[in-house]
C-alpha cells in the first residue's frame, strides 16, 4: 500500500540519512587523520551521534513510517575521493575537519527544516538536543581549524 509521507516524515528521514551518512564518515576519517586528538574527538562524536539516530529512528517509526539508509554508492564514491585526497596529501587533518563542518552546517540546516514541520513538543525537545550536539561538534571542529 501507498501513502503519501508528511512533511514532517520526509524532513526527519532526510535528517537521519545526513546523520547516518556523518557517523559513517566519522568513522572513515578516523583511519585518514594522523592527530590522535582529533581521531578521539571523532570517536567521541561517532559514538554520540549513533545514539540520536537511534532516537531518530525510533521517532520515524512513531510517526508510522520506516527509517532511510544513506545511499550506499555515494558514500563509497565520497569515501573514495577522501582516501585519494589523504594519500596525496602529507597531513590530510585540515581537510577531514573542512569536511566534517560542512556536513555539520548541512545537519544543522536539516534540523531547521525539520522545525518548520508541525510535530509533538517531544520530537520538538528531541531537535533541541541534537541541534546542541551539532552545535558543539562545528564549535570543536572550527576551533581545531584556527
Amino acid at each position: 500500500m501507498f501513502r503519501f509521507l508528511s512533511d514532517t516524515e520526509v524532513a526527519l528521514n532526510e535528517l537521519l540519512v545526513a546523520c547516518r551518512a556523518s557517523v559513517d564518515h566519522y568513522q572513515d576519517a578516523i583511519k585518514l587523520v594522523e592527530d590522535k586528538e582529533i581521531v578521539s574527538h571523532f570517536h567521541t562524536i561517532a559514538s554520540q551521534r549513533k545514539k540520536f539516530c537511534k532516537q531518530l529512528e525510533d521517532i520515524i517509526r512513531e510517526l508510522g513510517d520506516l527509517p532511510t539508509v544513506p545511499d550506499p554508492d555515494k558514500e563509497t564514491g565520497e569515501m573514495i575521493l577522501h582516501h585519494l585526497g589523504a594519500a596525496l596529501s602529507p597531513d590530510y587533518t585540515e581537510e577531514a575537519l573542512n569536511q566534517r563542518l560542512a556536513i555539520e552546517e548541512n545537519i544543522m540546516g536539516l534540523i531547521d527544516t525539520a522545525r518548520g514541520t508541525q510535530m509533538k513538543a517531544a520530537h520538538e525537545k528531541f531537535l533541541d538536543s541534537l541541534a546542541t550536539h551539532i552545535q558543539e561538534t562545528i564549535g570543536f571542529l572550527a576551533k581545531s581549524l584556527d
